[in-house]
């Protein structure tokens, strides 16, 4: 009889292990001298990189994340949005590229503190070429509001490889300490406090803990992320790597989320496509939490009137699922 259930088990955990996604990134860290990135292109032209997001950029050489081929990416206040090609608009899927989860800024233009930069640039020779973009003395948007001070600053960069998918997160000099993340926590606490690829309900995978020796996590469906977060700040010439482990493998096989959104970034009308009408109790938030819009949808197709809202980017929730939004 023992046997027998032993068998059993044994049995069982065989199949909830084949029923698990199959893994999509191998993460390793290591050490590599930081180099600034010189005659990059300007990404923001203004000094406010809170609301002024930028202009969409076109991705330079065919390339993934999470199995999925990018059409163009855009900063979005803490971290940098790339789009998924698709055939049209309500396909589409949306990555983040966490490099911390913090809201950052430009710093203020003094005397002895270089300029805030955030560039990118494409090395190397056809076949083999690296995306990089750097984010030069950035600072941190709720440092004047707590403290009426500017002094933190970082420096990083994010390195995407042609014709493999490996991402990088790679940082320089910064003097944030695991201090201020406690002391500017009331304005961190809503944010993706993390490094590596979101991709909300589909995917995320990511380094959290002590970034000294990080702890890797993967993500799949619905399963929730915000309980994962750093507890001290990437020390300077450290690298985070994220490796694809097979190039077939797509989150384009894993559940889709219960409704489609599009078009992303929107100017006026949000269309929302639901998969059913089981749940029809819609929601939009700033990034701070605070309820923008409320409402019930009447139908599996629907439109949402945005064109009054601040160029930011927001969050719909419908159900158990949350996406994300740009209003331009």
């Amino acid at each position: 009889m023992k046997r027998k259930l032993f068998l059993l088990g044994l049995l069982l955990m065989f199949i909830q292990v084949k029923a698990q996604p199959q893994s999509l990134y191998t993460q390793t860290t290591f050490i590599e001298n930081y180099t600034n990135l010189e005659n990059g292109v300007p990404m923001i032209m203004s000094e406010d990189w809170i609301t002024d997001y930028g202009s969409e950029i076109q991705s330079p050489f065919p390339f993934k994340i999470a199995g999925e081929s990018i059409s163009f990416f855009v900063w979005t206040g803490s971290s940098f949005t790339f789009f998924t090609q698709a055939e049209s608009e309500d396909d589409e899927n949306v990555y983040e590229l966490l490099t911390a989860g913090l809201a950052l800024k430009s710093r203020p233009v003094e005397i002895g503190v270089p300029q805030s930069l955030m560039s990118y640039k494409v090395e190397g020779a056809e076949g083999s070429r690296i995306l990089k973009i750097e984010v030069r003395n950035a600072g941190l948007k709720a440092e004047p509001a707590v403290s009426s001070t500017t002094n933190i600053f970082m420096n990083f960069q994010i390195w995407i490889y042609e014709g493999t998918d490996v991402i990088e997160y790679r940082y320089g000099t910064s003097n944030i300490t695991p201090e201020d993340l406690v002391t500017y926590d009331i304005f961190l606490i809503l944010s993706d406090f993390l490094i590596g690829v979101k991709g909300y309900d589909i995917y995320n995978c990511f380094v959290y803990n002590d970034l000294t020796a990080p702890t890797f996590a993967e993500l799949f469906g619905d399963e929730y992320w915000n309980p994962y977060r750093i507890t001290t700040y990437p020390a300077e010439k450290t690298v985070y790597r994220f490796a694809p482990n097979n190039s077939t493998v797509s989150t384009e096989n894993f559940n889709k989320t219960q409704f489609r959104m599009y078009p992303n970034p929107v100017t006026s009308i949000l269309s929302i496509s639901l998969e059913k009408m089981d749940v029809t109790d819609f929601i939009i938030t700033d990034m701070t939490g605070k309820t923008i819009q409320k409402g019930t949808f009447k139908a599996l197709e629907n439109t949402i009137e945005v064109a009054d809202l601040t160029s930011g980017m927001y969050f719909i929730r419908i159900g158990d699922t949350t996406q994300k939004f740009v209003k331009k």
